[in-house]
């Protein structure tokens, strides 16, 4: 089953559409690919709307030149649509960034930050990418 991956030529960025999902709450959201980080990344923002607790810490990520805390949450079901409208379930631990301080603009700057696909989460996949052909899919067997 492929997943059709969005190349957005403005932000240069590879985005796909994603349906998050709770046992009380779910959510439409996007996230974009990143191969540089070992996790996948829930925003602050979308973390609140899904009503995340944000109690169990894990490591210090270091993102856009700040360091935040991590807190690790490990039942989100992440629900991708297939090129032929097929559900792909993954239910992966995602890491929450919470900044130090309360203060705004460290929550602004969390607001700015999107959801990001880490390598925990593309190495369950067959990543295919061909930007110049407009190839790229993330490929589920």
């Amino acid at each position: 089953m492929r997943v059709k991956v969005i190349f957005n030529k403005l932000s240069k960025d590879l985005r796909i559409p994603a349906l998050l999902k709770m046992p009380h709450k779910r959510i439409s959201s996007n996230f974009i690919i990143d191969t540089g980080s070992p996790h996948t990344i829930l925003n602050y923002t979308d973390s609140i709307r899904l009503g995340i607790p944000h109690f169990k810490k894990a490591e210090i990520v270091r993102l856009g030149g700040k360091a935040y805390q991590s807190f690790i949450y490990e039942k989100l079901e992440i629900i991708l649509k297939s090129i032929n409208n097929e559900e792909i379930k993954e239910n992966i631990p995602v890491r929450v960034l919470k900044p130090f301080s309360s203060k705004i603009d460290e929550i602004e700057n969390l607001d700015r930050l999107p959801n990001l696909l880490g390598i925990d989460f593309l190495e369950k996949f067959k990543f295919i990418c061909n930007i110049p052909e407009k190839e790229i899919f993330l490929e589920k067997q």
